[in-house]
């Protein structure tokens, strides 16, 4: 009797300076990804010998924005399917065997169908603590992050928060966690503020989005208040307050950057 092989399975990873908890990721995908693949941007840590030590094909590309570096990464898998990581995302020991069923059966869901991709349960964490938002994402949130790449491309996304472009496509969902494990300190919060809201004045000047002395000075307090207040940021203690004064900077710095693009 014959069987059918399962398929296979690429998982690829964008890394920086991800020495912190690289080792982790990498072990969590080990025994389900037929090929991991690093994309680095110049890592001067530990980064490059951690993925060595697992096997990983490392490829180096200089970071302009996280859309293209997604897009190089996608194009440099060579299996069918493709799982997508970042540095600080560890997949839980449920989604790990739900990951080896699928391979098994092709992708295919209970109904016997396969469809282009599924969304994915991702749980976020701060300073080790499980959060209700991250800003701008409330969270538990379902991403698709496991897609076949001849369906399925960040080609035409914006450049940051970048989404896989999902017009007409069929998409399952997976109910076993993804843990992302953001920022362990303060100082992991604010070291990614310059550049997130560098890319986001880009993409909104880029989309004719204009700034004004009101959007800087009034917008970071009404979102404050709609994140922080109304989705619940206060219920998670000091970890809570902490990114509440983040969605504030994070939004007043973008519209302040965006307003010298503009003038540029």
């Amino acid at each position: 009797m014959m069987t059918t092989a399962p398929c296979l399975l690429s998982c690829y990873i964008l890394t920086y300076n991800s020495e912190r908890r690289l080792a982790q990721v990498l072990a969590s995908i080990q025994q389900v990804a037929d090929e991991i693949l690093v994309v680095d941007s110049g890592s001067t840590d530990q980064t490059l010998s951690i993925a060595r030590r697992f096997g990983a094909n490392i490829l180096t590309r200089s970071f302009d924005n996280f859309r293209d570096q997604r897009i190089f990464a996608e194009d440099h898998c060579t299996h069918p399917w493709v799982l997508a990581l970042d540095s600080d995302e560890v997949v839980s020991d449920e989604l790990q065997k739900r990951l080896w069923q699928l391979k098994q059966s092709n992708f295919q869901t209970s109904t016997g169908t396969t469809p282009d991709g599924f969304s994915i349960r991702r749980n976020w964490f701060f300073m080790g603590q499980p959060v209700r938002n991250f800003y701008p994402v409330k969270t538990p949130e379902f991403i698709v992050r496991l897609f076949q790449r001849e369906r399925l491309s960040h080609r035409g996304s914006r450049i940051i928060h970048e989404q896989l472009q999902l017009d007409g496509a069929k998409i399952s969902a997976l109910d076993e966690p993804l843990l992302h494990y953001s920022c362990d300190s303060i100082d992991d919060l604010y070291a990614k503020i310059g550049l997130y809201t560098k890319l986001a004045a880009e993409d909104m000047q880029a989309k004719g989005e204009l700034s004004s002395w009101l959007k800087i000075y009034t917008y970071p307090w009404m979102i404050w208040a709609r994140w922080h207040l109304l989705y619940g940021g206060w219920r998670d203690g000091a970890p809570g307050r902490i990114l509440g004064k983040y969605v504030r900077d994070t939004v007043y710095l973008k519209y302040l950057k965006l307003k010298y693009l503009n003038h540029s």
